[in-house]
Order: C-alpha cells, then structure tokens, then sequence
C-alpha cells in the first residue's frame, strides 16, 4: 500500500507539472499496434493505458538511467496506481507561433492544451473515466471572453462496460464520437474546411457530445464502432453559403456516426496497413471521411486520409491531408505533410482552394518531453505564398 501511494505521489507530481501527446496513427504504423493497444478510447489520443505509457517512457536523447536524469525519474514505474486499478494521464500542449492572416501579425506563445486524465477500474467489466482540459479556460487578451472553437469542451466524463473480450464494448456519458482519423493536430484539413484565404475548424479539438457507442474489437485485425449522439456541440457550428451564414443543421436531430478500420500485417509484422472509413449524419448535415496507411516496423510511416462534407443547400468541401514521417532514432521522428482543401459555397461561383505543405519533426529531448518546430508554407488565393515557423513544446505522462 505504502509503495502505491509513493507512485500515486510520483503522478500526481507529474500531472502538476508536465504536458503533452504523442498520440498519433502514424506510431501505430511504426510499432504495429492498434489505437487501443496503448490508449482507453478505442480510437487513440487521450489516457494512456500502461502499455502506451511504458512504450515511451524511455523514449528520450538524454537517457533516464546512467545520466543526471537518473534521481529525476527515480521511483517512476508505472502510470498505474491503487492496486493498477487507477490510471492518470496528461498532455499539455504550449505552441509559440504568428498568425497566417496578418503579415504584421507579432509572434505569441500560448496553451493550446492542459489535458489532466483519469480512469477507475470498478471491475474487470466497468471501467469509468474523465479528462479536464485547464487550457479551454483560456480567455482571450483584454478581455473576460474564453477562447473556443464551436464545438470546443473542457472536459470529457464516460463509462465503459464489456461483459467480455469476444463481446462489443458499450461506452455511454459525453465523449468525442469516432470519426475519422485522430491527428494530433487540430488544423489538419481533414478536421476543417477552407476558404480562399483560411482554415475554419470543423471537428473542434476536445469536441465532445453526450452519446452512446457501441465498439467491436474481438479480431485482431479489425475495429468496428457505431454510436448516437445529441448535437448541442455540432449546433454552434456556422457555415455560410456565401451571402447568409446558416446554422450546422436544423432543429435537434441526433447525430448518428459509424467508423471501421482494418489491419493487415505481412512479412512477419515488418508491414504494417490499415485502412478505413467513418460517417456522420445529422439531418441535413453529412460528412464521409476515408484513409489508408502503409508503415515499416521502427523505420516510417506513411498515410492519408480524405474528408468530405456537405451542408445540404449551403456548403460542400473536400480535403485531403497526407503525411510522410521517418523513425531516424526513436527520439527524432522528422515529417512532411501535403494538405489540400477546396470549398463550394452555394451563392458563390468560384471554388474555394487552400494547399499546405508542413516540414516538421518530433523530438524527444528527455523522457516525457517532445519538442515540435515547424515550418508551414500557405498557398491561398492571395498572391505568392505565407510561411510561418510554429514551435509547440510538449510534456505528457
């Protein structure tokens, strides 16, 4: 007991004083697992089960053991606490970047999110979990308004229940319906939709609804998920047709999601895939995303996913994100994304277009740390191109 409660302490010091993910589909390319290997939600991003924590727990240019980091992680174990049957978790995300709308725009750095997680194993059928995000509490400057994305929640709260592992998993509270594929990046296209000279977020980041949902995971090749949801966050959602802006959809229909993924594996797991497609429909708002990956076990990952979306009467958009990353060194993982993203409106003869290509790269300094920097170059239906260099640090546990 008293062994538990030391490394109860070691967390909680942790989650008062770290930050970050590293939660994204390409690892799942690079290591051969599936999201819920290392994650509780079945879809990826968020807690880590003890699996995704120890896998990067080690993960560092400055190694924990024989360096002066060593007193530092002493005691560090396990994400687990009280028996395993507690696990906490947390990502924090802080980018220092200028804006692509203004060429006079200053340079400002900012919490793009404070994530703090838990979950309880009641029994081996029940589990429950929460997360709060302390950076949707932000207010913008000079002024008493917080700053979020339509849609946007500061936290999550669900239950899970399996009666058995040949048998779906029910989840039922307020969560982040599966959709699409989970990028760590909010402003990838797929999550959006442009206009000739932006990005308007479309899937907000920590976009949550209350729902139910049902996944099926028994093959070790397939993820099968289905669910229905309120729409309370989908409602501040605004589009405009190119005259009138209308709202995401009418009335309060449920919004109704269905997501499957397979994962194929060859040449004794040095290739891995995966490939899938979800749906979202409420009334009279749809949205049809697919993708595909194809990765070599500890060397690369390479993926792509397609989105369309359709607001019958007013809008229909169409993006593509597709990216490249390389394992150098399990601490240094440098990448390159394509993005493109067009638009029509209805009142609007002329289609809307946006092409991005980012050059970034991961990297791990010590344990539970990542420094991101990136170089982002903007084609718009401005003249010439916008560039910007973005540095997003990141600590998570």
């Amino acid at each position: 007991m008293q062994h538990s409660l030391r490394r109860l302490l070691y967390g909680l010091l942790f989650l008062s004083a770290s930050a970050s993910a590293v939660a994204i589909p390409q690892f799942s390319l690079i290591s051969g697992n599936r999201c819920s290997g290392c994650h509780v939600n079945v879809q990826g991003s968020g807690l880590r089960t003890n699996l995704g924590w120890y896998s990067y727990m080690d993960v560092s240019m400055i190694p924990r053991e024989g360096s002066f980091l060593s007193g530092l992680y002493a005691g560090d174990e396990s994400n687990q606490f009280l028996d395993d049957k507690l696990t906490l978790g947390l990502d924090v995300r802080v980018q220092n970047t200028r804006s692509f709308y203004d060429s006079a725009a200053p340079r400002t750095t900012f919490p793009m999110q404070a994530n703090i997680y838990a979950s309880y194993d009641i029994s081996k059928e029940f589990m429950v979990e929460g997360s709060f995000n302390f950076a949707a509490l932000r207010k913008a400057p000079n002024s008493t308004e917080v700053v979020r994305y339509p849609g946007q929640r500061a936290g999550t709260l669900s239950a899970y229940f399996k009666p058995s592992d040949s048998l779906p998993m029910l989840r039922v509270g307020f969560f982040r319906p599966a959709i699409g594929l989970r990028w760590d990046d909010h402003t990838a296209f797929t999550n959006s939709y442009v206009t000739g000279t932006s990005r308007q977020a479309l899937v907000a980041p920590m976009w949550a609804e209350y729902g139910a949902e049902i996944s099926y995971e028994s093959l070790k090749w397939l993820t099968v998920q289905a669910g229905v949801f309120g729409s309370s966050g989908l409602s501040e959602l605004k589009f405009s047709d190119g005259k009138d802006l209308y709202a995401a959809f009418s009335g309060n229909a449920p919004t109704y999601t269905a997501r499957v993924m397979v994962w194929p594996r060859a040449f004794d797991d040095k290739l891995n895939m995966f490939i899938g497609a979800s749906g979202l429909v409420n009334y009279n708002l749809g949205m049809v995303n697919a993708w595909a990956g194809v990765g070599l076990t500890d060397w690369l990952a390479l993926q792509a996913e397609f989105m369309h979306l359709d607001r019958v009467g007013v809008l229909q958009a169409n993006n593509i994100t597709a990216e490249l990353m390389v394992q150098v060194w399990s601490p240094l993982l440098p990448y390159v994304r394509f993005e493109h993203g067009e638009t029509k409106r209805a009142q609007v003869a002329d289609l809307a277009t946006v092409n991005s290509i980012i050059l970034g790269a991961q990297l791990f300094p010590i344990p539970y740390v990542e420094i991101r920097p990136e170089y982002r170059i903007w084609d718009t239906a401005l003249p010439g191109y916008t560039s910007r260099w973005n540095v997003q640090l990141h600590i998570f546990y």
